[in-house]
């Protein structure tokens, strides 16, 4: 069976690189708990808010295979957990 990762890009305003390396760290051990294989892609670029429509005061923003799955909050590691599986499992990861 071939295992395919899961694209996760985190975007967030330039001045939020704590907020970013705390997300980065969370997200990789939620995905070695829940036993997922991701790439995760840090970006601060302006346009790419433009192009998403989001206002930059909604970040950290993090997007799943092209999807904005959570935005603007502040993440609880069970709820990372469970939509990285759940998201794994429905691409055929499992």
């Amino acid at each position: 069976m071939v295992v395919m990762a899961l694209r996760v890009e985190i975007l967030a305003k330039p001045d939020d690189a704590k907020k970013c390396d705390e997300m980065e760290r969370t997200l990789k051990i939620a995905a070695h708990a829940s036993r997922v294989q991701i790439e995760i892609n840090r970006t601060n670029q302006f346009g790419r808010f433009s192009q998403l429509a989001i206002n930059p005061a909604q970040t950290p923003v993090i997007i799943i295979d092209g999807n904005i799955e959570f935005s603007g909050r502040r993440l609880d590691f069970e709820m990372i957990k469970q939509r990285l599986y759940e998201l794994a499992f429905r691409k055929g990861s499992f």
